[in-house]
């Protein structure tokens, strides 16, 4: 069952919609504890949940819901071999960082713009040390929406570009790169 919920007056949620999935059974699907969880700016929701086989094997698994089509989940099986810890959108919801209790780090990008389909580009590895935490950089743009134009017919009126620092200060004359900061357990910085 799928309950997104939205903020109301007096900060209780009211019920967005409701989607009833086919249930499945006990032995073969359990949540991974803790639950990962992330929302984009496209409206996906990926979360994690552990898929166990008849002979017992155990498979992350990620799955990506778009909250416009909730009938169509997309799983993916992770390669995680521990719990998955943490999940993080980019900024433009098309990669998704995915993160392990073993310090494995895994970047999970759209194949040719599809929401179900994605495919593991880059990856990283914290050897035995958790992840808590996964961020992505900024690069230093930003959209900016002009709510008082958002009747105007031309992209350009309603929105414009933003400059503010980017998250990393890239070398003179160099533009900043897109990248991602991991907290590891132990708190000692890496770059994926």
């Amino acid at each position: 069952m799928c309950d997104l919920r939205r903020p109301a007056a007096g900060g209780m949620m009211d019920l967005a919609y409701v989607c009833e999935w086919e249930k499945w059974s006990k032995s073969t699907h359990c949540p991974s504890v803790p639950l990962a969880c992330a929302w984009s700016c496209r409206n996906l929701i990926a979360f994690t949940m552990d898929l166990r086989s008849d002979d017992q094997d155990l498979t992350r698994m990620i799955h990506i819901l778009d909250t416009e089509h909730p009938w169509d989940l997309h799983s993916i099986p992770s390669e995680h071999h521990e719990a998955i810890t943490c999940l993080e959108w980019d900024q433009s919801g098309s990669r998704l960082l995915s993160a392990d209790a073993d310090g494995q780090i895994k970047c999970w990008s759209m194949a040719d713009h599809l929401a179900n389909s994605w495919e593991s580009s880059v990856g990283s590895l914290v050897e035995g040390d958790p992840i808590v935490a996964l961020s992505w950089l900024h690069n230093g743009v930003k959209l900016a929406l002009h709510v008082e134009k958002s009747g105007a017919s031309s992209f350009g009126e309603k929105f414009s570009r933003v400059k503010f620092s980017p998250s990393l200060a890239p070398r003179r004359n160099a533009r900043p790169a897109p990248g991602a900061a991991v907290s590891p357990c132990s708190s000692r910085p890496t770059e994926p």
